[in-house]
């Protein structure tokens, strides 16, 4: 995954619902370190077999094939398994990856960099850090 691979975190672009994502309201949302978790089970069953696969199995979409690649309404981008708020349409620029790029995070906390040497280079994954 590179670092523009970011298709498989989010969903599309519209306010954030949290309950729409299966999240109790009141739930740990408002504390700094608290994960969010669900079931295998429950993932399988809410997300379709692609977001499983690349959210869940570290597997990749194949470029300039996702539906956000050239989407341009304005909004923010959210973690599909969660629901997390991770980056604002503003942001987001044509990168030439295959992928939706993104110049900036909402939050530091909200996402993970994490190094990936696979394939004979140097990239980073960027997830959801819940």
């Amino acid at each position: 995954m590179s670092a523009f691979n970011l298709l498989h975190l989010v969903t599309k672009s519209q306010p954030v619902a949290l309950r729409a994502c299966g999240l109790p309201s009141g739930s740990c949302r408002d504390k700094k370190d608290c994960k969010v978790v669900f079931s295998q089970e429950e993932l399988r069953k809410r997300l379709t077999p692609l977001q499983y696969h690349v959210t869940q199995e570290k597997g990749t979409e194949s470029a300039f094939e996702g539906e956000y690649t050239h989407h341009k309404a304005q909004g923010i981008y959210k973690c599909v398994v969660c629901g997390t708020p991770l980056f604002k349409s503003e942001t987001k620029f044509d990168s030439n990856s295959g992928w939706p790029s993104f110049y900036d995070v909402i939050s530091p906390d909200v996402v993970s960099f994490n190094d990936d040497f696979s394939y004979g280079m140097h990239r980073i994954e960027i997830s959801c850090s819940q």
